[in-house]
Order: C-alpha cells, then sequence, then structure tokens
C-alpha cells in the first residue's frame, strides 16, 4: 500500500491509473496528428478520367469519411493508432448496392454491412496516405436471393493524397455544375 497524503493507494489503484494515463496519452497524440480532410486516390487502379474522392473527419483518434457516389455512398469509419488509420468500409443506397450486380431483394442484407477494410499510414509530411486495402467477396444465389458466403479477399495497395484540409462537398458542386447548363446562355454584343 502506498499513502499519498491522506489517499491510501493499493495496488490495483495503480494499475488503474496507470491505464488510465494510457488511454488519456492515447486520446491526446489523437489530437496531435491530422487526418481530416479531402483525399483524393492516386494509385494506378483509378479508372482513366475518374476521381475517387473520401472525406475524413477525426475527433482525436475516431476517424469518420464518406464518399460520394451515384445512388448511395461509403462510410469509413475507424480508428488511429500512432500514424496508421484502420478503417472499415460500409456501403449504403439502394441503387449503388444493385449497381455493383446484387439482385434488389439482397439490399437489405447489404445496405450498411462492412464490405472492405483499410490500413493507411500518413506519411511523414502528411501530404498523403498509403497502405493496403481488403475487400469482401461476397457470394450469393438468384433463386432465391440469398447470401451464402462472405469472406475477405487478399489485400491490394491504395494510394490516397491531400486534396484539401477543408472539406469538399462534391455534391453540391455537382449539382452547381448542373445548373450552370441550364441555364440559358444570352450573349450580348
Amino acid at each position: 500500500m502506498w499513502r499519498l497524503g491522506p489517499i491510501a493507494l493499493e495496488g490495483w489503484h495503480l494499475i488503474l491509473l496507470a491505464l488510465g494515463l494510457l488511454l488519456l496519452g492515447w486520446v491526446l497524440r489523437g489530437f496531435m496528428i491530422r487526418i481530416s480532410g479531402t483525399w483524393e486516390r492516386v494509385d494506378e487502379g483509378v479508372p482513366e478520367g475518374k476521381r475517387e474522392l473520401i472525406t475524413l473527419v477525426q475527433f482525436g483518434p475516431f476517424v469518420r469519411g464518406r464518399r460520394l457516389m451515384r445512388g448511395g455512398f461509403q462510410e469509413y469509419t475507424g480508428i488511429l493508432r500512432g500514424r496508421t488509420i484502420f478503417i472499415s468500409r460500409r456501403d449504403h443506397g439502394e441503387e449503388l448496392i444493385i449497381s455493383q450486380g446484387f439482385p434488389k431483394e439482397l439490399v437489405p442484407d447489404l445496405d450498411g454491412s462492412v464490405t472492405a477494410r483499410l490500413r493507411l499510414t500518413l506519411s511523414a509530411d502528411g501530404r498523403a496516405i498509403f497502405g493496403t486495402f481488403v475487400p469482401q467477396k461476397i457470394e450469393f444465389t438468384y433463386k432465391p436471393p440469398a447470401v451464402t458466403r462472405r469472406v475477405f479477399l487478399e489485400p491490394s495497395f491504395r494510394r490516397y493524397k491531400l486534396v484539401s484540409r477543408d472539406i469538399i462537398d462534391l455534391e453540391a458542386e455537382a449539382e452547381q455544375v448542373a445548373q450552370t447548363e441550364k441555364t440559358p446562355f444570352r450573349k450580348t454584343i
């Protein structure tokens, strides 16, 4: 037993204090490493002419993100440990899931379920994140529509560069472009 003034500390008190200090240090370190921003995929797997942007926000070591897609969005949630982020991806939206080749009857089973995992490391200059992407293969039958098996595949390489520390709202930009195209153009001389 240890005495600290009028407080008597036993061994288990010291263990709890040490664990609390470690947890506090982990949370505080998460505030010192910035992951928040808009990131663009730049590895060789990106189709020509397409931009794959994800937005990430963080509160200390807790990271959330989103990628807007036609018919839905992909949601990213994860934890920052050191300079590495461990993220899971979930797909949302009926149109998005059907466009991936799944029957409409399976949408309730697949909407919001984990479809991939990422392990990304922040570069020393903080301008890139890179690491592995592990997609999930989902096997199913058409008659009757049912998921028969889900298995994670071999990891592949992913690299993202920082586009902006601000969150870029791509949906608002797309609407603005659409409105500009609809507006009749009047030329005066």
